[in-house]
């Protein structure tokens, strides 16, 4: 086939495409372009190049489509456990102690909130970092202790 062929169905898959939106006639598209260059650029390389290069390209949008979805729903269902839990939302997290960590607990600002804390004894205006939650206390650790 002519280059002129695989273009005008690329060109027709991403029209369609365009006219009803459902995110998968795009990847063929591309994939049809994509012979049409293969097939200007090296020539001769038959019908069953060009037809290879064109599921071969439209097989690796689909694979990679298809792992980012995977991966997208895998990351939304380990924040949806998090939605209402705003201490588990905060583990990660560095901020300056208000008030000594004394005994084993302190208080810090996050935003406007004054969360109590616990973790090894430190004076006011360490630097902290959230490590885990028990029930609605942080869990600390001095920045430098990593």
């Amino acid at each position: 086939m002519t280059p002129w062929i695989w273009a005008a169905a690329g060109l027709a898959l991403l029209g369609v495409e365009m006219l009803v939106p459902g995110l998968f006639l795009v990847w063929f598209g591309i994939g049809a372009v994509a012979a049409a260059l293969a097939t200007s650029i090296l020539g001769g390389i038959g019908l069953t190049g060009e037809i290879g290069v064109f599921v071969l390209v439209s097989g690796a949008l689909i694979g990679m489509t298809i792992y980012r979805q995977g991966l997208r729903r895998h990351d939304d269902s380990a924040r949806a456990a998090e939605i209402n839990d705003r201490a588990a939302q905060l583990v990660g997290r560095r901020a300056t102690l208000a008030e000594p960590i004394v005994n084993g607990r302190g208080r810090v600002f996050f935003g406007d909130t004054l969360w109590q804390v616990t973790g090894p004894d430190r004076p006011a205006g360490t630097a902290i970092r959230v490590v885990g939650t028990r029930d609605m206390l942080l869990v600390v650790q001095p920045v430098d202790e990593g």
